[in-house]
This record gives C-alpha cells, structure tokens and sequence, in this order.
C-alpha cells in the first residue's frame, strides 16, 4: 500500500493507540490518588471521568472500524471513487465437441456459486461468479450486471465491434483524497465487476 493520503488513515490509528494508552495511565494514576490521598475506593466523580474515556475511546475505534473495514461505497458516488470500463475480445477455444468461449465450473454443491474461465487479450482469466456474469441473450445488459453502472449504449456498440464475444471490465478505484485517506483506501481498488458476453449458451462449456 502507498502511503500518500493513506498516511491520515495511519495517523488516526496511531492516536487511538496512544489515546488508550493515555487513559489506563491516567485511569490508574486517579485511582490511585484516590485511594492514598482520600482514602476512598469508590468515588462517583472519578468513576464518570472514566467512563467518559472510554466512551471517547470506543466511539472513535467504531467509527474508524466502520470506514476502514465494513465500508461499502456507491458505484455512482463520483466523489469517492473513479471508475472505467475496458472491453477485450474473447479467444475461442476449441474443444473434442464443439468450441467455446467460457468455461463454468461448480464447485461447491452447497452455494450457487460458478467458477468462470475464459482467454482475452493473452491472458487466462479465472474469476467467481460473485464478481461476474455471463450474457448470452438479445441485451447485452445481463440482470446481475444491471447494478454494475455499465453504459447500455457503449455494450450495444461492443456486441458490433466484437460480435457478441467480449469482456466488459469495469473497474472501479478509490480516488485519491483525504476522506478515502482517512479510511486508508486511496488508490486503492474498490471492485471490479466481469460482463461475459457471448453470443449464446453453446458457447459456454459448463462442468460439473
């Protein structure tokens, strides 16, 4: 990870490290003060100051929790994140049988979750089916990829370019500013979504 604005993100963490640092010392030392100074074990003043601390300490460990590690950003927020969407034509591979452009596995029996492999631009490219879905009717805009924000128009003009046989790649990348630095995300990936797109389901060979 480059640093950057992500030096914030590592900043307010260390903070925390020495706010809690600070408040068992001091938690410590006022009770020990109260324990030689006033003879008293319990007193209601030092026991609200002690709570107060660490309120302060886990309101601001849940909120650096929440934006470093359980946050999940809108795809249209423009302000958090830039995107882009690469299109490659598929290889055809040819099979005992027929030829193909996709592979689709089944590997676990228990989820309806598919391993998808396919050749485009060189490279052999394995990906679940969480974070890609195939496309083989008349739309080219397939229902799991509609909350993906591909352009319909631009896939249109793909399906004449490529004759329906493509990867549409769409890359979404936290921009580099305070806020994203902050939950040390800057320049970071933040998903990346596989629009497969052939031109029917023969051309998918699907094991199981």
């Amino acid at each position: 990870m480059t640093l950057g604005w992500n030096i914030l993100g590592i900043l307010a963490w260390l903070i925390l490290v020495l706010y809690l640092i600070f408040i068992v010392q001091n938690i410590r030392k006022r009770h020990l003060m109260m324990i030689v100074k006033d003879r008293k074990r319990f007193e209601w003043k030092t026991t609200l100051l002690d709570i107060l601390e660490v309120l302060v300490l886990l309101c601001g460990a849940i909120y650096m929790f929440s934006i470093t590690l359980f946050y999940n950003p809108d795809l249209e927020n423009k302000q958090v994140l830039s995107s882009k969407i690469e299109y490659q034509p598929l290889i055809l591979t040819a099979g005992n049988k027929r030829s193909y452009y996709v592979t689709a596995r089944s590997d676990n029996k228990k989820a309806p979750v598919q391993t998808y492999t396919f050749y485009s631009n060189g490279n052999r490219v394995t990906v679940k089916s969480n974070y890609a879905t195939i496309s083989d009717g008349k739309n080219p805009m397939s229902v799991q990829a509609a909350a993906i924000p591909y352009s319909a128009k631009q896939l249109v003009q793909a399906d004449g370019r490529y004759q329906s046989a493509y990867v549409a790649t769409y890359t979404a990348t936290y921009k580099k500013n305070w806020y994203n630095g902050l939950r040390m995300h800057a320049g970071k990936t933040a998903a990346r979504y596989y629009l497969i797109r052939v031109p029917d389901r023969t051309f998918v060979r699907e094991l199981k």
